[in-house]
């Protein structure tokens, strides 16, 4: 049988055996030997472990208890009841000089409230079970390390490395250290600041290299120098952008003195810092803006698109009628007969300029083609006539849809960001869209007769309009002009073209006063 002494002292509760004789040898009995100290047997503890459980609890509320300190773990199980009954205890300090055993480590787990524990020694497996459960570990034990970075950031123990939160480089940092420093990350959880006491290049990339090697992330990297040095400040922008790709951020941290002599120029460079994020705001909402745009004009072209498919899918009985200003060719008993393409003639019930259709393969261009008496109503306005930055894709207004030109030209916006109108024209300077045979054919129907052109060149080149010519006068002059538009031709296709042959010409605009211009001849027999 043995003694147990519990005392209260600063917000804490001591277990430890004691020594000393009592007078009264009946160990059964509680004795009381002061106001702020309690005398058990461990044999009438285990007998009365609820009634004294209860005792010990109004002292620890009365008393603002909330840690547990034991001069044995051999005491361990005996004060266990009393912290796994009450929330009060989060602090349990264990004073034996020896390893902690797994059978504690276990019931250590079990208790809910327990925010710490301080103990001699204990295995690295069990600090990582017990920080798996938030419970803090502080072990005592001194552990030899040969680096003056392990001794000025006290890092003497397993569990101290564990949980570090920060830690300083000196002015001098050695081999030894860079070495300690990669065993510090193997084993570290927490790290989030670096303190640097000086600038070297050197250093930081050899400290980033090991971060990244260990996998550490969202670092702050802080250099604790008045760096003035253009040439340190410049390198160390570059640093910071390299390190940023390692979730590593670089960051000076000048002196009060420093501050103070140069206070004119920190306003001013807080000026321009504020400035620049204000230009960075507005930029962003602009940008903002116009992709609200953008997103906002693909629907919209979408959405006519669909709304023109599901006209055209509709049954109908075929209509007999012609388009404003067209020629109208009639029967033997003198009555006017149009046969359209497709349902075409629903198209120009909503809009009177349609003329035809217009597909690419594998891109977005499958819109309908209209035309006016210029070539700018179109620029800005959508099938509907509506207002929209998007214009259409309109006819040269030259061109007639009656009796083919030699070169018929459609023209539309290269909204390249939304792929509206031609705006994915640019697929066919692509070898994965032109190497596909299928894909060189376009198809482009008038209301009256459906046609199938091939490309015969693709080309891009600075504003001219010498390949816009939609007659010629001469078969000669019409050669001439095919293979000046043939030869422009930055892949070669090998599609024949002669000056009796039907031309098809899309154009759009590039960046700045650049064209892009695709050329395809009529297949005849189509």
């Amino acid at each position: 049988m043995k003694k147990i002494t519990i005392s209260i002292q600063d917000h804490s509760l001591f277990f430890k055996f004691r020594s000393k004789k009592l007078d009264d040898v009946n160990l059964l009995n509680t004795n009381v030997i002061s106001n702020s100290e309690l005398v058990f047997s461990d044999e009438y503890i285990y007998k009365n472990e609820r009634l004294v459980s209860l005792f010990i609890h109004d002292l620890i509320k009365e008393n603002k208890i909330n840690k547990i300190v034991l001069s044995s773990n051999s005491l361990f199980d005996l004060a266990y009841f009393v912290v796994k009954a009450g929330e009060e205890i989060n602090y349990i300090e264990l004073k034996d000089n020896i390893t902690l055993s797994y059978e504690i480590c276990e019931k250590i787990i079990s208790l809910k409230n327990l925010k710490k524990l301080v103990c001699y020694q204990i295995p690295t497996f069990m600090i990582e079970m017990l920080d798996k459960n938030n419970i803090e570990v502080e072990s005592r034990s001194e552990v030899l390390f040969t680096s003056d970075f392990m001794l000025n950031n006290d890092l003497t123990s397993y569990s101290k490395i564990y949980y570090c939160k920060s830690v300083t480089l000196g002015s001098k940092v050695t081999e030894e250290d860079y070495e300690d420093f990669n065993t510090f990350c193997v084993i570290n959880k927490y790290l989030k600041v670096i303190i640097l006491e000086k600038y070297d290049s050197d250093c930081i990339k050899k400290i980033t290299k090991i971060l990244d090697k260990n996998k550490k992330k969202h670092i702050n990297l802080e250099i604790h120098e008045d760096v003035n040095n253009e040439d340190d400040v410049i390198d160390l922008r570059n640093l910071n952008k390299e390190a940023k790709t390692q979730a590593v951020k670089i960051s000076l941290v000048y002196s009060k003195d420093y501050l103070e002599k140069n206070y004119a120029k920190q306003i001013i460079f807080t000026t321009l810092e504020i400035c620049s994020l204000i230009i960075f705001a507005i930029v962003g909402c602009v940008s903002s803006f116009l992709v609200y745009n953008y997103f906002k004009s693909e629907k919209r072209v979408d959405n006519i698109k669909t709304e023109l498919q599901e006209v055209l899918n509709t049954p109908s009985e075929e209509v007999v009628r012609a388009p404003e200003d067209e020629s109208i060719p009639e029967d033997e008993n003198g009555a006017s007969e149009t046969q359209f393409v497709k349902n075409y003639d629903k198209l120009l019930d909503i809009n009177s300029d349609t003329v035809g259709w217009l597909t690419l393969k594998n891109t977005n261009i499958d819109y309908p083609v209209v035309k006016t008496t210029d070539n700018d109503y179109y620029l800005n306005r959508n099938f509907y006539k509506e207002k929209d930055p998007n214009g259409w894709v309109f006819m040269d207004y030259r061109n007639s849809i009656d009796e083919l030109h030699d070169n018929t030209i459609i023209y539309a916006h290269n909204r390249y960001y939304s792929g509206v109108m031609f705006g994915t024209l640019n697929n066919v300077t692509k070898w994965k869209w032109y190497s596909v045979k299928d894909n060189l054919d376009i198809t482009f129907n008038t209301l009256y007769e459906e046609h199938t052109w091939r490309i015969f060149s693709i080309y891009s080149l600075d504003v001219t309009s010498d390949y816009l010519y939609t007659e010629f006068e001469t078969k000669d002059e019409y050669q001439t002009f095919i293979d000046l538009i043939a030869n422009r031709s930055d892949i070669k296709l090998n599609t024949k073209v002669t000056s009796d042959d039907k031309i098809l010409t899309l154009s759009t605009c590039l960046q700045g006063d650049r064209r892009l211009v695709v050329h395809a001849v009529l297949l005849k027999n189509e």
